[in-house]
């Protein structure tokens, strides 16, 4: 079988995984693109597979003119797919794209779109109405086997946010909040100076116990960051997200996980008991103590569950590969 991935090569590790993935069931995996290319147009039993199509024209580093183009170009690339693919599988990761908070109308018609196209919608996360794939973690099975043997639990409780300091994951609302006898780390390049001094002003106003590094982290330097903290700090806001890749980064090393309430945070605290939801204004220190599961358990149970043998599975059935 033919599939046809987008994006191609990114810097989400989730593209690599999956990818990788469908190689290993005997897939042909090429970039979307190479759908337009003559010697692909008469195999109509190729497969499509879309992740993050409709965010396309809201990208920051496109101007006026390219998200324009783009958006077209994505737009009329579906219409073509459905004449000349056997299915569009389209991997829907949030309710809105992060970069624009208004006047998405560009989303809503591709979306629209995708529904009209019929193409198969899926999700990492079985609490949305669509058909679940799992949201892998972010080392092998093998690898977290051996790994899970090795951890040395840290002596004390450590919190870290870590990625893109973006306004949408709400960060500046929970430092408001948040508990001066907890210590956070926030590791992860700023999206503007503006918001930078936000988060800054807040911290020093209310004498925060929080270190901040500004600046794009290394896969060693999350690794290594991940290995010395108890807890990661999800702080996003209801209705942005479906998933989230933090939160799987975060179990791959044995973290637990501390988010604010929403339907993504809900669901998994039902299923892990190292997820906690919390209201900010009344977390402690002595609950993260009395709460915390030991990295090991945390990785054991993770691999129960999203296991890459799991997702193999999982695509094999969707697209009925034996």
């Amino acid at each position: 079988m033919h599939v046809f991935y987008f994006p191609y090569r990114y810097q989400n590790k989730i593209i690599q995984i999956n990818t990788d993935i469908l190689r290993s069931i005997g897939c042909k995996v090429s970039p979307l693109a190479d759908v337009y290319k003559w010697q692909n147009l008469t195999n109509l039993k190729k497969v499509v597979v879309l992740n993050w199509v409709e965010d396309q024209p809201y990208l920051k580093s496109y101007g006026f003119i390219k998200s324009w183009v783009y958006f077209t170009y994505y737009f009329l690339t579906i219409l073509f797919c459905k004449l000349t693919c056997s299915e569009i599988v389209w991997i829907k990761h949030n309710f809105k794209p992060h970069a624009r908070d208004k006047n998405a109308w560009r989303y809503r018609l591709t979306t629209s779109l995708l529904k009209f196209v019929k193409a198969k919608q899926l999700a990492h996360e079985d609490y949305y109405d669509s058909t679940y794939l799992p949201h892998p973690l972010y080392l092998d099975d093998e690898e977290l086997k051996m790994f899970s043997t090795k951890f040395v639990e840290p002596m004390d409780i450590k919190v870290a946010f870590f990625g893109h300091v973006k306004k949408y994951k709400g960060l500046h609302k929970t430092l408001l909040h948040w508990s001066k006898d907890i210590p956070l780390e926030i590791r992860g390049k700023f999206e503007s100076e503006e918001y930078k001094k936000q988060i800054l002003d807040t911290i020093n106003s209310r004498n925060l116990n929080v270190i901040v590094k500004d600046g794009y982290v290394s896969d060693e330097d999350l690794e290594t960051l991940l290995l010395q903290t108890t807890h990661v700090l999800l702080p996003h806001e209801d209705n942005s997200m479906i998933s989230s890749g933090s939160f799987y980064h975060a179990i791959s090393y044995g973290c637990n996980v501390l988010a604010l309430e929403s339907d993504f945070s809900k669901h998994k605290a039902s299923k892990h008991r190292f997820v906690t939801t919390s209201d900010i204004e009344k977390l402690k220190l002595k609950c993260l103590e009395r709460n915390y599961v030991p990295k090991q358990r945390v990785i054991l149970d993770s691999l129960a569950v999203y296991s890459r043998e799991t997702l193999t599975t999982y695509w094999k059935n969707l697209l009925s590969v034996s």
